[in-house]
């Protein structure tokens, strides 16, 4: 089943306000990834110096940062395999958002509960007839090949000033693996101001490669990267959630995690009085780059 990419457009500008990022996808943040049922596991790893060689107690603890926090263990945070657990292998994403300052939110545009402070919770939408809708194969105007989720992850940023709409990151959420295929990261940047009252207004940022790929055009040698790498599932993952089998994109959550590790580079304290000016960094930063369209 095909929808109209337009409709499609047009539901995630007015109703998500969502945008698209992607720097460098292939460098990933890929670490260890333990097997599931050993009771005890020895990993050797080079990109998180104070990790190698370790022997994970899996009987004590659920998945590797666990336990290397609470041994004091200097580990790469941004390592989402750190975190999926030792007898399933499904990801632990709520954790793993708190270490790098960030809190995670369902999101679908149709299913949500207004509350009495005039805030809205979102939900993940599992109805059969909405998932017949909004969890489809669609053809961008390069005429590749992508599957749309309406069901999103939320990654915000942990934000005492911009509580409203807080740096956030959306990564599509699908309720079957094969369904997991790549897409760049979706980032909303909110209003801000640096110490000299320079103001940068909401932005919408989106890397110009996935932005061709749904509504615009390819190189030739962009077409032939997409086909070789993005256009299939790439490396399903298993999300830690309660009755239901969700998954995400490997590949999606390496890429959500280098933006929030540049994001965080931006900020050099949690200072309240120094978020806005922090936040302005993060749109500067967004602005610099060759390969980022600005959408708004």
């Amino acid at each position: 089943m095909k929808r109209n990419i337009f409709a499609s457009l047009l539901a995630v500008a007015v109703l998500s306000l969502s945008t698209v990022n992607v720097f460098a996808a292939e460098a990933g943040v890929l670490g260890l990834k333990p097997s599931a049922n050993q009771g005890a596991q020895s990993f050797n790893d080079t990109t998180n110096k104070d990790v190698s060689g370790i022997v994970y107690d899996t009987g004590k603890y659920q998945y590797p940062a666990q336990q290397l926090i609470a041994e004091n263990r200097q580990f790469d945070k941004y390592d989402w395999r750190l975190f999926q657990r030792f007898d399933n292998q499904e990801l632990m994403y709520n954790e793993w958002a708190a270490v790098m300052n960030f809190n995670v939110t369902e999101y679908s545009q149709n299913v949500y509960h207004d509350n009495a402070d005039g805030t809205t919770t979102r939900f993940f939408d599992f109805r059969e007839s909405s998932l017949k809708y909004f969890e489809v194969e669609m053809i961008g105007s390069s005429g590749k090949k992508i599957y749309s989720s309406d069901n999103k992850l939320r990654f915000r940023r942990n934000d005492e000033v911009n509580t409203y709409i807080p740096i956030s990151l959306n990564i599509g959420v699908y309720t079957k693996p094969e369904n997991c295929f790549p897409f760049g990261t979706e980032i909303i940047v909110p209003g801000s101001h640096d110490h000299n009252w320079n103001i940068n207004p909401l932005g919408l940022y989106q890397e110009k490669f996935w932005f061709n790929v749904l509504n615009g055009s390819l190189t030739p040698e962009e077409s032939a990267l997409y086909d070789a790498n993005y256009g299939k599932a790439v490396d399903p993952i298993k999300l830690y959630y309660p009755n239901r089998a969700i998954y995400v994109s490997g590949w999606c959550l390496s890429d959500i995690a280098q933006k929030m590790k540049l994001i965080n580079s931006c900020f050099k304290d949690e200072n309240p009085e120094n978020c806005s000016a922090y936040v302005y960094s993060v749109h500067k930063m967004l602005q610099s780059m060759s390969s980022i369209k600005k959408l708004n």
